[in-house]
């Protein structure tokens, strides 16, 4: 007898610790599923005009110096050449010739290339701008270390004539912030970064060009190289007040004064 009740309880002991494990088991949540990262979007990419060799200025561009090149469609500038929007544009551009050096890789625009070999000048001109040469020296251009495309002051020198044999000089800003186009025939920086010319070819307005050709007439001119630093991104040009000046007769002399 005493053997089939510790059979019994032995049974009901396996039963409840049975009974227990399924309840736990049936109460456990269920493993949360790992969400999967968002693949992310392809960059749109678009064709643009490149330079596949190095062309020199002035140069005529060729089919093998000229590539398309893929390119982030959100970073493309409106100058660049889309092969989307020009298809036709390699076989155009070939026949061209190059304004200034073009470096392997170099996106190509409407301001790289020109079709005459001549007129590089005017093609680099913005609009609305002209060019104007004046007469310089080592002196009057920082010693030959104004160079094309640095950033320059004119200053405009007289001397004063009210008296005979006067040396007296005033000198006075002209112009600030012009852009220097040229140093003679020199268009790009020299490799010795100095250049020594006779001549400064200016970037100027119609009415800057008329204060300058003015004051040629009536004293001396010089340039005043401007830091790096304040050299603004476009042409920033202010006009200062030109020098005045009028004319004295004296019998039969006749005398330009300057009035400050």
């Amino acid at each position: 007898m005493l053997r089939i009740i510790v059979v019994l309880v032995a049974l009901t002991a396996g039963g409840g610790a049975a009974w227990l494990a399924a309840q736990q088991s049936a109460t456990a949540p269920a493993p949360t599923p790992v969400a999967e990262a968002p693949a992310s979007a392809p960059t749109e990419m678009t064709a643009v005009l490149v330079a596949a060799l190095d062309v020199p200025r002035g140069e005529q561009v060729t089919t093998e110096a000229l590539r398309w090149q893929q390119w982030p469609a959100d970073a493309v500038p409106p100058t660049f050449i889309e092969r989307s929007a020009r298809p036709d544009a390699l076989a155009d551009v070939a026949a061209q010739f190059a304004i200034r050096q073009i470096s392997t890789g170099d996106p190509i625009t409407d301001r790289t290339v020109s079709q005459s070999p001549n007129g590089f000048l005017a093609a680099t001109l913005p609009a609305g701008m002209r060019a104007v040469a004046i007469q310089v020296d080592a002196q009057s251009t920082a010693g030959g270390f104004i160079l094309p495309n640095d950033r320059v002051d004119v200053i405009h020198t007289v001397r004063d004539s009210r008296e005979r044999n006067s040396t007296e000089a005033h000198s006075r800003t002209l112009l600030r912030s012009v852009r220097v186009l040229a140093i003679d025939q020199t268009t790009e920086d020299s490799e010795s970064g100095t250049v020594l010319g006779e001549t400064a070819t200016l970037e100027l307005t119609e009415t800057q060009v008329e204060a300058v050709t003015a004051a040629v007439s009536t004293g001396i001119l010089s340039l005043s190289l401007r830091p790096l630093e304040a050299m603004p991104g476009e042409a920033s040009l202010e006009l200062e007040e030109p020098l005045r000046t009028i004319r004295v007769r004296r019998g039969t002399i006749f005398e330009d004064v300057v009035i400050n």
